[in-house]
């Protein structure tokens, strides 16, 4: 009885020593390597880890994911990283602090070719999955990363063509992939104006030289169906200067403002008195000093076509009217202004009096001569009485 006692207490403490043994727990650290690197440790890659339960965590940046696991027990892992080949290990954890190195392979790019009806699109932009890849080259090819076996987002985009963005499955025996664009059409619309925000009517708008259209009323030209893409713009009007430029026409933008600006033209001014030049005199547009007449009586300036100025002159010693002109493109701008000499103010003033003295004279002497003389009445006396005699 004793022995049959001592052997179920033997078990006893056997099992709960191999049970005490399966529930230690201890750490698993599991390293990745790039293979083409030189073995240079790859961070963010993920690291599933499957026992009993799953799992997931990311490689440091030293190329590292810790697990704490129990042992003794078998874990599957399993390794990956966009642009690398997925690699699965087991691993029987039978001591503490183990450790797992995996070695991870890039994975063969993908060859993406992208067309449009049949010909090669150079200088696509092609993503993949977010990031980008880079620039198609003369055929139109490019080699980038992608995921076997998996999805990937595949973005396109490209001058003159609408863009391309799908999510596609790649088999995981893939090695090319063809993107087919679809030529992008625009309808421009040109809008002209002055640069005081008028619009410019009857204006001619050019694309890449040939004419276009003609804006309306509102300054407004409504193209016809062009390929998306950059074009020359130019812009030409009466009595404004010719405007040029590379403007860009996409499916997003297909409008444009222009703002021309007016033509100059040589407006010169001239001062003259009896035929010969004033100079230093002051030259007014509007009511405001623009200028001073040079040792020829001339001023030159530069004005807007069409613009009408009110042009006038002042000097010491004379007066001027002034002239109203309205500037005329390519055509000679010249006003003359006739300086009319004044009298001084003084002399002016010593004048006005004088002829105010004069005035009075003549009225005293006129007053004079109507007046007449009163003669005293002849004293009378009586027929009867006489006078005495003294």
């Amino acid at each position: 009885m004793k022995r049959v006692f001592v052997i179920l207490l033997a078990a006893l403490l056997l099992f709960c020593g191999a049970g005490a043994a399966a529930s230690s727990l201890t750490t698993l650290s599991v390293d990745v390597f790039d293979t083409s690197d030189g073995n240079k440790a790859v961070g963010g890659a993920s690291v599933v880890l499957v026992g009993a339960t799953s799992s997931t965590l990311y490689t440091t940046s030293s190329g590292t994911a810790e697990f704490t696991v129990e042992y003794p027990k078998t874990y599957t892992v399993t390794v990956s990283k966009s642009g690398y080949v997925t690699q699965t290990k087991s691993i029987e954890v039978k001591e503490a602090k183990q450790r797992l190195p995996v070695y991870l392979s890039p994975e063969s790019p993908i060859l993406i070719t992208v067309v449009s009806s049949g010909k090669a699109v150079s200088g696509a932009d092609v993503t993949i999955n977010g990031k980008s890849a880079g620039k198609t080259d003369a055929n139109g090819r490019i080699h980038a990363s992608m995921t076997r076996g998996a999805y990937n987002t595949v973005s396109v985009s490209a001058p003159s063509y609408v863009s391309y963005s799908k999510e596609i499955f790649l088999e995981k025996d893939a090695s090319a992939y063809t993107v087919e664009l679809s030529v992008s059409r625009v309808n421009p619309l040109i809008l002209v104006y002055s640069e005081d925000k008028e619009p410019v009517s009857g204006a001619a708008v050019y694309l890449n030289g040939n004419l276009a259209a003609y804006t309306d009323s509102y300054g407004r030209a409504q193209l016809a169906s062009y390929t998306a893409g950059t074009y020359t713009v130019k812009v030409e009007a009466a009595n404004f200067a010719a405007y040029s430029s590379s403007i860009a026409f996409t499916e997003e933008s297909t409008s444009a403002t222009v703002t021309l600006s007016r033509s100059a033209s040589t407006l010169t001014v001239k001062t003259l008195a009896d035929g010969k030049p004033v100079s230093d005199s002051v030259i007014y547009f509007d009511g405001d000093i623009k200028g001073i007449t040079d040792a020829n009586g001339i001023y030159k300036t530069s004005a807007a076509p069409g613009t009408k100025i009110l042009i006038s002159a002042s000097h010491e010693g004379y007066n001027a009217e002034g002239v109203l002109h309205t500037v005329t493109e390519g055509a000679e701008n010249i006003v003359v202004i006739e300086m009319q000499g004044s009298v001084p103010v003084v002399l002016i003033g010593i004048g006005v009096l004088a002829v105010v003295i004069l005035i009075l004279i003549l009225a005293l002497v006129i007053s004079g001569r109507r007046r007449k003389p009163v003669k005293s009445p002849a004293k009378s006396y009586p027929p009867t009485q006489k006078r005495d005699s003294f």
